[in-house]
C-alpha cells in the first residue's frame, strides 16, 4: 500500500468527509433557521461573520499549540470539543433558552476549536506522506475533495431533514460527526512528537517568516480580498435559492451538492496539474479561474441552469487550496512548519468574517442576484496580484519561490 493510500490518510480523510457532511448540513440549517426566525438577512450574516471571527484570529497562537502538542493531538481535541458546543445549540432551542447572542457566541466557540483543526489537518498530511511537493498536493486534493464533495450528501439530506424536523434539530447530527471524526483519527493516525525546536520558534515567527517572502505576502494581500467576497459569494447562495426559487430547501441542497459534485470531478486533476506545472501555477491559475462561472449567475436561469454553473465552479475549486497548501507545508524549514502555516491561515482569511456582514446589506440594496455578481468581480480582481506575481516570479531572493523538498531554506536566510 502506498504512502497515500495508507491507514492514516485514509481515516484523515474519512474523518473530514464525515464532519464535513455534518457541517454542510449545519450551514444550510443555520442559512434557513436564522432568516425564518427572525426573517432578516443581515442577522445571518451576523451569525456566520461574527460567530467565524475566531477562525481567523486565533490560528497565530494555534500554531504554537501545535507546536507543543503535535498536530494529530491537537485535532483531536478540536473535534471533540466540537461535539459538546453543537450539540448545545439545539438542546437550549429546545428549552427556548437559545437568544440570539448566545448563539453567536456557540458559533464563534465552535470556529475557536476550527482555528485549531485546520492548520493541524494540514500539517499532519506532510508528516504522514513527507515532503515531496506533488504528492503533499495529491493528498491535500484528497482533503479539499472531502471538504467540497461533502455537499454532494449534506445539504440534500439537510433539506429532508429541515423539512421533517426542523433546522435546529440538524445540529445535533452535526455535533455526532465531530465525535466520530474525532474517534477516527485517534485511533488511526499515529502520535508522533512534535518537532523539537519548534518551540524554541516565538509566536511571530511564521509571521516574520512570511514577511520575509514576496510570495507569500502577495498571496496573502490577494486572499484577503478574495476571501472577502468568496464568503460573501457563499453568504448569498441559500439567500437567493431561498428567495429566488419558492423558498425550496432541496433547490438549496441542489445547490451546494453542485459544487461538491463539481469537486469530485475536478480533484484527480490536481496531481496531474502539479506535476505537469508545478503547485504555484496550478494554484494561480485556479484562482482567476474560479471567479469566471460565478458571472453567469447573474443572468436569470432555471435551477437546472444555476446547478450546472455551480458544478464548473466547483471543478475548478480543488486547484486552488491545495496546490497552497503543498507549497507552504514542503517550502518552510520543518522547524518553522507550524507557525508559518498557522499564521498564514490567519492571515489570509483575517476578511471572512467580513463576508457574510456585508451580504445582508448588500442583498437588501441590490439583490441576492447582484451580489452574486459583485462576489465574483471581486474574486476576480482580488485573484489577480498573486496570478501576475508567480507569471513572473524568476526572482532569485524569494526562499519560499525557490525551495523544493530537497534543501529546504533558513529562516535566518529568508531575506
Amino acid at each position: 500500500m502506498s504512502r497515500v493510500s495508507s491507514t492514516p490518510i485514509r481515516a484523515i480523510v474519512a474523518a473530514e468527509v464525515v464532519s464535513s457532511i455534518g457541517s454542510s448540513m449545519t450551514v444550510l440549517a443555520l442559512a434557513w433557521f436564522v432568516p425564518a426566525t427572525t426573517g432578516s438577512a443581515t442577522k445571518l450574516g451576523l451569525v456566520l461573520g461574527i460567530g467565524s471571527t475566531p477562525f481567523v484570529t486565533l490560528p497565530l497562537p494555534a500554531g504554537s499549540l501545535i507546536a507543543r502538542i503535535g498536530a494529530r493531538q491537537t485535532m483531536v481535541i478540536a473535534d471533540a470539543a466540537r461535539l459538546p458546543l453543537l450539540a448545545a445549540i439545539p438542546a437550549l432551542y429546545s428549552l427556548a433558552a437559545l437568544s440570539f447572542p448566545l448563539l453567536v457566541v456557540l458559533v464563534a466557540l465552535t470556529n475557536v476549536c476550527m482555528a485549531a483543526h485546520m492548520p493541524a489537518q494540514r500539517l499532519v498530511l506532510a508528516e504522514v506522506v513527507g515532503e515531496e511537493e506533488s504528492v503533499v498536493a495529491r493528498v491535500n486534493a484528497y482533503l479539499d475533495g472531502a471538504q467540497t464533495t461533502a455537499p454532494l450528501v449534506g445539504p440534500a439530506l439537510a433539506g429532508v431533514l429541515i423539512a421533517a424536523l426542523g433546522a435546529p434539530n440538524v445540529l445535533y447530527v452535526d455535533a455526532a460527526t465531530f465525535g466520530v471524526a474525532a474517534i477516527a483519527v485517534g485511533l488511526l493516525v499515529p502520535r508522533r512528537k512534535p518537532v523539537a525546536e519548534a518551540e524554541e520558534h516565538g509566536l511571530l515567527a511564521g509571521v516574520g517568516y512570511i514577511l520575509r517572502s514576496r510570495l507569500l505576502v502577495v498571496l496573502c494581500v490577494s486572499m484577503l480580498t478574495m476571501e472577502f467576497f468568496f464568503t460573501l459569494f457563499m453568504t448569498t447562495l441559500p439567500v437567493f435559492a431561498y428567495s429566488d426559487y419558492d423558498q425550496n430547501a432541496h433547490i438549496a441542497g441542489v445547490f451546494y451538492a453542485a459544487m461538491g459534485a463539481g469537486a469530485l470531478l475536478g480533484m484527480p486533476v490536481v496531481p496531474v496539474a502539479v506535476r505537469r506545472s508545478g503547485a504555484l501555477h496550478v494554484a494561480a491559475a485556479g484562482f482567476v479561474l474560479a471567479s469566471i462561472p460565478k458571472f453567469m449567475l447573474g443572468f436569470p436561469l432555471p435551477a437546472a441552469g444555476v446547478a450546472a454553473v455551480l458544478v464548473i465552479q466547483g471543478f475548478v475549486g480543488p486547484l486552488t487550496g491545495a496546490p497552497i497548501f503543498a507549497v507552504i507545508a514542503t517550502r518552510t524549514p520543518a522547524a518553522l512548519r507550524s507557525l508559518v502555516l498557522s499564521a498564514a491561515v490567519g492571515v489570509m482569511f483575517l476578511t471572512g468574517p467580513f463576508g457574510p456582514i456585508a451580504a445582508g446589506p448588500l442583498i437588501s440594496a441590490v439583490g441576492a442576484r447582484m451580489a452574486l455578481v459583485i462576489g465574483a468581480a471581486g474574486y476576480l480582481v482580488g485573484s489577480a496580484p498573486f496570478a501576475i506575481y508567480v507569471a513572473r516570479s524568476r526572482s532569485r531572493d524569494d526562499p519560499i519561490v525557490l525551495a523544493s523538498d530537497a534543501e529546504l531554506p533558513d529562516a535566518s536566510s529568508s531575506l
